[in-house]
């Protein structure tokens, strides 16, 4: 069914769902710990929009036990229908959430070091509200997806990883060829030696190979240390941000963050739960900074410090919400946080290597240039050629780890 109303109508109920989740998340949560701050218990409520109402009617299309936001449930409509079917008549679902278009509120993409800071002290705050709730997230494993982000290797089309080394080879060819122009032309730099790589050469192939391992250990269960909601879409243009933090030079070089500095900055509102599901938390990190952040605010430690402050804010989340002092117990491990956000992006590569990069090109990175709601690594050519050599980096990794797993067995 391509019909866009009749695809419109299928979604509400995932989205009317997966928002009402998340409403319920915000309060269940936030009352469950008695003895946490009050800023503490407050957090997720300000970083979600109020939901007001929401109601649907799709009885007879879709089952009410089927997952919310599980792309994998079959559609209630024949893959050959041209016209909507009778059966949709006075079908739908509607949502009344807050109004975000206010003076107080923006968007923009790419982002600033400062206006991702509170794009992730929020997204910690979503994320501390399920850490460690085996029960919430087994619940949500049946109503919304077992596993979160519309980009996750279950729920994409296999021809995209059997085709990959040919998507690859294919977008490595095209920018190979058109680097003397992009440098010409001020769209970038000289990224022929990494092309010319051996490894990078078959990135392809690599990623083909590792796909499943990689994701398989980005899949955890609802038991499982560590397993939380994750947003599953976490983009620029998902969050709306505070106009304090509004500037008219996104490109600024001179912006150094640290890491602390996310406590004293004010909180963005996560919007579009339509992909929410169990994962790990630093897949929503990953996709985040690969998403919106500009090459050259990830250089010199950029990167790293955007992690360890998401980390940070995550802690202090966590403690508030089991009533701990903020500066004691509760601590998420530094060497698996790190090996979650490789492994992310690893797999975010994998996505965009096998959906977007089989087509692109130069000419198709320039149309997009300004498309905020494109992921940057798909149309700016130093956040596109940074982003495979560090994934190249990473790669070499897991590679080497699953060759001593295969040799211990």
């Amino acid at each position: 069914m391509k019909d866009g109303s009749l695809m419109t109508l299928a979604s509400s109920r995932r989205r009317a769902m997966a928002t009402t989740e998340s409403s319920s998340l915000s309060s269940s949560s936030s009352s469950s710990s008695s003895n946490s701050k009050e800023e503490s218990r407050t957090g997720l409520r300000d970083t979600i929009p109020k939901c007001y109402h929401a109601a649907y009617d799709l009885e007879g299309l879709v089952r009410e036990s089927s997952p919310a936001t599980d792309v994998r449930a079959p559609s209630p409509f024949p893959a050959t229908a041209t016209a909507p079917p009778p059966s949709l008549q006075r079908k739908g679902g509607h949502i009344l959430l807050q109004s975000l278009s206010t003076p107080s509120r923006f968007q923009s993409s790419p982002l600033t070091p400062r206006q991702s800071l509170s794009c992730l002290r929020s997204l910690a705050e979503f994320h501390a509200a399920s850490l460690g709730n085996a029960p919430l997230l087994t619940l949500a494993s049946r109503r919304l997806s077992p596993a979160g982000g519309s980009y996750h290797l279950r729920f994409r089309n296999p021809e995209e990883v059997r085709r990959i080394e040919e998507s690859w080879e294919g977008f490595r060819r095209r920018f190979w060829e058109g680097m003397d122009d992009i440098v010409k032309q001020g769209r970038g730099r000289d990224w022929k030696r990494l092309l010319e790589k051996e490894g990078v050469a078959n990135l392809g192939r690599r990623m083909r190979d590792m796909a499943e391992w990689v994701s398989d250990r980005l899949t955890p269960g609802a038991e499982e240390d560590g397993a939380v909601l994750v947003h599953g879409d976490f983009k620029a243009m998902n969050v709306f941000l505070p106009s304090e933090l509004q500037t008219h030079s996104p490109d600024v070089t001179t912006t150094i963050i640290e890491p602390h500095d996310i406590h004293a900055i004010p909180p963005a509102i996560l919007i579009d739960f339509s992909c929410v599901g169990i994962g790990h938390p630093l897949s929503d990190v990953a996709m985040h900074i690969a998403h919106a952040l500009p090459p050259h605010h990830l250089q010199n430690g950029g990167e790293d410090r955007l992690v360890e402050a998401y980390l940070l804010a995550l802690e202090r989340a966590v403690r508030g919400r089991r009533g701990e002092k903020k500066d004691s117990s509760w601590t998420f491990p530094r060497e698996e946080a790190r090996r979650q956000y490789r492994l992310a992006c690893v797999d975010y590569a994998r996505f965009i290597m096998g959906r977007f990069w089989r087509t692109a090109s130069p000419e198709t990175f320039e149309n997009k240039r300004g498309s905020g709601n494109t992921t940057l690594i798909n149309r700016d050519v130093d956040a596109a050629m940074a982003f495979v050599e560090k994934v190249d980096g990473y790669l070499e990794m897991f590679e080497k780890e699953r060759e001593r797993e295969c040799g211990k067995e």
